[in-house]
């Protein structure tokens, strides 16, 4: 039997009720669930052609303790019985009371486990499809909501008491809000690409707005919400601003500022009918507070008791939370949670976690992974699961596979250094070297930052590799960055004499200063082949008012010098001998990150008019040695 398996879990399946530029038919005419509904709605035949095996398939509604009900669809085995179960809380429509075809979120799923001797339970959150309350997308009620809900799986006939929890992306943000649970029927987790924590890792990473995923996937998410809400009256005006964020350009809405008021989303312009008001409320707590920590898995750990199987992709969005979750589980966690956690990392950016078109050998079975972990937590089956090594990772230009029992591994850092000089290399504002010796001479490279002339995004961690603002397509993961780098630092090392391998944690420390009170710093690390393609490893940013720490702003003075400490992230990969090492520096990385306008004034609030030209330069002299820090694997 084999039911796409392998595409059973795989991001692109995740996705694929999320698109922007079109509205399901059902989206405007979703009605409010009749009270009669609230039992067992019907008991649907879903046969299955591979086998002839008949699943039952059942819709109902679990009343949370405040009185608003939520919609589940369940999957379940012909023959009745006691089963475990596989629980999923979903925004991307379960089907459940709407899609009388079965072909919701997770219908794949469904089916294949089913028959393998499980129940599924896909349920929408709270105010999506058929799921009645408001809509949130802080993440703020689905712990409650996700713990009534267990409680009411433990209590069905056909459950055995004994629950996992699976899914990627959203659906793993609502799993990782429940990892402090101290419902024992939740037994296991599987988390697929889901951040640890919201501040940093989903709205502002080094201080930076993540414009391309924020705007990107509340304005699909908005259409459903609106129209379900208001009815046809609002689809025009919401399609439009989903459709022209897609747009190549300046006319794309990622140029639309301020971005407190952007259509759709923001505080003031446009209808009433289509505010998100989580999106302008994010603004407001830009300096790090406690606004965001309900979503803060470093607050669980110790109180952790779940065995959570962790997968995660080197160029996807939420690529730090997946590991971090890993190790403060695996090293801080309670009772069952200690020692008791897996992570797989693939070259894989966010459509395509399990297999990327980019990679030789990276293809990964994610539904055989998840049964194999499911039938060992939840069936008690001896499968040597827990006897392989915790940890699974790919290293990109070598293309093989790793497995080691602890993360990060034991690497020897080693800090390559900015220097002045024409390497002959790149195309870019300086062409400058990079090397191991620290620089001596008083050395400096000065550029212009305008904001309304941004260093274009081009590939890297994106959420929808078909949106960008280049006419391009598919611009995601390790892309070539030579068009970036002519506006751009460079710092190209020699051509390596051997092969060169990193794994862990990339840094840089890059002194500068500006003009201006704020800038950003913006850091890429690339791979330059023999034919001089420049592809992107790893990229990160800080914006300069939180070179002290995101809690605080603590603006710049003109002419300076600043230490500022750029994050870059984890990845693992392979510099073969013949190639470069080469380390991208600018003020802009957009719009995978807005633009930061150099004015200091709360971000998000300019208008076009207020944005100011930035004259900044970052230094590489004795004093103030900036180099890049990476994470050599010894020999």
């Amino acid at each position: 039997m084999k039911i796409g398996f392998a595409k059973a879990l795989s991001i692109v399946a995740l996705f694929s009720l999320v698109g922007c530029s079109t509205v399901p038919a059902f989206a405007a005419e979703a009605p409010a669930v009749p009270e009669q509904t609230f039992g067992n709605l019907s008991v649907k035949q879903a046969l299955t052609a591979e086998t002839g095996t008949t699943v039952q398939v059942e819709d109902k509604m679990v009343v949370m303790k405040d009185g608003t009900p939520l919609a589940v669809r369940i999957y379940r085995p012909e023959a009745e019985g006691k089963y475990p179960v596989l629980f999923t809380r979903t925004t991307y429509k379960s089907g459940a009371f709407i899609d009388p075809h079965g072909k919701g979120d997770y219908a794949d799923v469904g089916m294949a486990f089913a028959q393998m001797g499980y129940v599924v339970v896909v349920q929408d959150v709270r105010g999506k499809f058929a799921s009645q309350g408001e809509t949130d997308y802080l993440f703020r009620s689905d712990k409650a909501d996700g713990e009534q809900t267990l409680e009411w799986i433990a209590q069905q006939p056909w459950s055995n008491q004994k629950i996992g929890m699976f899914g990627a992306s959203a659906r793993g943000m609502t799993q990782n809000v429940m990892q402090d649970t101290k419902n024992p029927n939740l037994q296991a987790m599987f988390v697929i690409a889901a951040p640890a924590q919201y501040y940093d890792e989903v709205v502002f990473q080094g201080g930076a707005f993540r414009q391309e995923l924020i705007q990107s996937w509340l304005a699909s998410q908005n259409i459903y919400d609106m129209a379900k809400k208001y009815g046809p009256t609002s689809l025009e005006f919401l399609t439009a601003s989903a459709t022209y964020l897609k747009l190549a350009g300046k006319e794309s809405l990622y140029w639309y500022n301020p971005l407190t008021e952007f259509p759709t989303l923001g505080n003031q312009r446009g209808s009433e009918k289509t505010k998100v008001p989580a999106y302008y409320e994010g603004f407001q707590h830009a300096v790090k507070d406690g606004f965001f920590k309900h979503y803060d898995n470093s607050l669980m750990f110790k109180n952790s008791h779940i065995p959570t199987y962790q997968v995660a992709g080197w160029y996807d969005i939420f690529r730090e939370g997946n590991l971090k979750n890993f190790v403060g589980l695996q090293k801080k966690g309670g009772e069952g949670a200690f020692g008791n956690q897996k992570l797989l990392v693939g070259p894989w950016s966010h459509m395509n976690i399990g297999d990327s078109p980019e990679f030789a050998g990276d293809e990964k079975d994610l539904t055989a992974e998840m049964k194999r972990w499911f039938d060992y937590w939840l069936k008690g089956e001896d499968n040597g699961i827990m006897k392989e090594a915790a940890v699974s990772y790919y290293t990109m230009g070598s293309n093989e596979w790793t497995e080691t029992d602890t993360w990060p591994i034991r690497t020897g850092p080693k800090r390559y250094y900015f220097h002045s000089g024409d390497t002959g290399t790149a195309e870019s504002l300086n062409d400058g070297s990079l090397s191991l010796a620290k620089p001596r001479g008083e050395e400096a490279d000065s550029y212009v930052y305008d904001p309304n002339d941004p260093t274009l995004t081009i590939g890297g961690q994106l959420i929808f590799p078909d949106i960008n603002i280049q006419g391009k397509r598919d611009l995601v993961g390790p892309e070539d960055q030579r068009e970036a780098e002519k506006s751009s630092l460079t710092y190209t090392g020699e051509k390596l004499t051997d092969d060169l391998t990193i794994t862990g944690e990339v840094s840089a420390v890059v002194y500068a200063s500006s003009d201006r009170k704020d800038t950003d710093f913006v850091v890429r690390l690339s791979d330059v082949a023999p034919d001089g393609t420049s592809t992107l490893i790893t990229d990160g940013i800080l914006r300069a008012r939180f070179h002290q720490g995101q809690h605080k702003e603590v603006f710049l003075e003109d002419g300076k010098v600043y230490k500022f400490t750029v994050k870059l992230g984890n990845t693992s990969h392979t510099f073969k001998k013949g190639h470069h090492i080469r380390v991208a520096v600018a003020s802009s990385n957009f719009p995978r990150f807005d633009r930061n306008t150099n004015t200091g004034n709360p971000i998000g609030t300019d208008r076009p008019e207020d944005m100011l030209i930035a004259n900044n330069t970052v230094y590489h002299d004795q004093a103030h040695a900036s180099y890049i820090l990476l994470p050599v694997v010894k020999k």
